[in-house]
């Protein structure tokens, strides 16, 4: 699990770079990549939260909140013979 959210810390690191990159573009680059380093950095730091989160059961149901845990699998339809 640590891996996980060490890779995770380091995609915010990344996005972090990206902005800082697209200050010194001139051009239409610098909004897209200001819209790019911001959505990498939330995303990353969102998904870390969550993996720390949802494992924990600190939920009141216990369950977790995270929306990426998967769902359980819907029963299977009957088969045909």
């Amino acid at each position: 699990m640590t891996h996980g959210i060490g890779v995770l810390l380091l995609g915010a690191v990344a996005g972090y770079w990206v902005l800082e990159r697209a200050e010194t573009h001139k051009t239409a680059l610098r909004p897209v990549g200001r819209l790019l380093g911001c959505l990498v950095i939330v995303v990353s730091v969102a998904s870390a939260l969550c993996a720390l989160w949802c494992p924990t059961g600190l939920s009141r149901s216990g369950k977790g909140l995270c929306p990426f845990m998967p769902k359980s699998a819907p029963p299977a339809p009957p088969q045909i013979p």
